[in-house]
């Protein structure tokens, strides 16, 4: 994010009887109408009206979000809008999340930024050691997806190692318009609104994205991620024509000179929130830092931690380019009369199957104990009829993915 993101005694207050133990696998679907049970909410500013959940999307019918709310009569910072976080820490894996950014129509220079990401830092909290990466500041543990709604053809990824109060930092970022496929900066920076240095050869890679005809985050919901492991970062969004072409916007590994130090290694707490700004403008915007004069609404619809980043899912397949499906010839599969009949390779102990929506939505899981090599499985009922469907198998090393329509 960018600046001081929190007051410390708000987030004192807010953090009681977060874990230190590791989060494993969770997510939240946001269809109930109770707080969410893996976040906790927080804010400095007004705190009515500034959260729903399991609210009917206004775009898709039938799908429910937790909506946040950008309020007039909230303060230009981070903590003053609505935010969530996570009550567990997490650490290495996959994030992600279908998130809709509200459109700025009614008011084409408001300041509001809209975030999914990680964050921690030693300044506010006290779950893990000061400075793990002994440099002699402050920790800042984030890993960035953002939005200034002024212009919702961008998407801004930043990750940061450190971040004092004083603006001095460590970070590096990424700009992309995914209407036009331009990257517009790749750079690293080491103080808030300061000089930066342009990123090159392997810490700018991919050196070209391609295009989403007609990319408006506030039209239509995306499903956005990033992978995080101890040697690399990898920003993502997925295809909405194809939901297992994941589109890479930046794949970060460092080089050479700076091994993984622009790499976070600390464990963080997932986070989303909308907060107003009145000194960040968006590209192309450059007087885009007005007060909200009315409500600004974000919808998410779901999000997902996953603790080992799959290596071949609906959500997850990372590729610069489309790819066909994994059509493993070990394990055969049909889904025929709403069932799926499955031929397991010989040797198979055991195997797990999973069923996705096409926008990634993991509508069906189940464990099943190979003490065959075929099994057979009736469809849930909430599947129904010419439904496109991904069904995904693994089993002792083998992965299967295929496409299917549900007759």
């Amino acid at each position: 994010m960018r600046g001081c993101f929190v007051v410390l005694a708000l987030l004192a207050a807010v953090s009681q009887g977060f874990a230190q133990a590791l989060a494993g696998d969770f997510s939240e679907d946001f269809n109930s109408s109770q707080a969410p049970g893996r976040f906790n909410f927080g804010t400095g500013g007004v705190n009515n009206s500034t959260w729903a959940n399991g609210v009917e999307s206004e775009i898709e019918p039938g799908t429910r979000v937790m909506r946040l709310a950008a309020h007039p009569d909230n303060a230009a910072d981070p903590w003053q809008g609505p935010n969530f976080t996570s009550k567990s820490l997490t650490r290495f894996g996959r994030y992600s999340a279908r998130i809709k950014i509200p459109g700025a129509e009614s008011q084409p220079l408001v300041g509001a930024v809209v975030g999914f990401f990680t964050y921690y830092n030693d300044q506010y909290n006290d779950e893990l050691q000061k400075d793990e990466n002994g440099n002699g500041l402050s920790d800042n543990s984030e890993i960035d997806f953002e939005w200034l709604i002024a212009n919702p053809q961008l998407v801004y990824l930043t990750a940061w190692t450190d971040h004092a109060e004083n603006g001095t930092c460590k970070k590096i970022a990424r700009i992309v318009n995914l209407a036009t496929g331009q990257i517009l900066t790749t750079n690293y920076s080491e103080r808030v609104g300061g000089a930066s240095t342009a990123l090159t050869g392997v810490e700018n890679q991919p050196t070209s994205i391609r295009t989403i005809p007609g990319f408006d985050a506030s039209k239509k919901f995306y499903t956005y991620g990033f992978d995080w492991q101890s040697d690399n970062i990898r920003w993502w969004i997925l295809n909405p024509e194809d939901a297992l072409d994941t589109m890479v916007l930046w794949y970060y590994r460092g080089n050479a000179a700076v091994g993984n130090s622009r790499i976070t290694q600390k464990p963080a707490f997932l986070m989303f929130n909308i907060w107003h700004t009145n000194d960040w403008s968006a590209e192309g915007k450059p007087k885009s830092t007005e007060k909200p004069k009315s409500i600004f609404y974000a919808d998410f619809d779901w999000m997902r931690y996953e603790a080992v980043i799959p290596k071949d899912s609906a959500t997850s397949a990372i590729r610069n380019t489309a790819a066909p499906l994994n059509a493993d010839k070990n394990i055969r599969a049909s889904i025929i009369n709403r069932q799926i009949n499955i031929a397991l390779p010989a040797g198979a102990s055991a195997a797990n199957i999973a069923l996705y929506d096409v926008r990634g939505r993991l509508l069906f899981r189940k464990d099943i104990s190979a003490k065959t090599i075929s099994a057979k499985i009736a469809l849930p009922g909430s599947i129904t009829k010419n439904q496109m469907i991904v069904l995904q198998i693994n089993t002792n090393g083998h992965n299967f993915t295929k496409r299917a329509l549900v007759k």
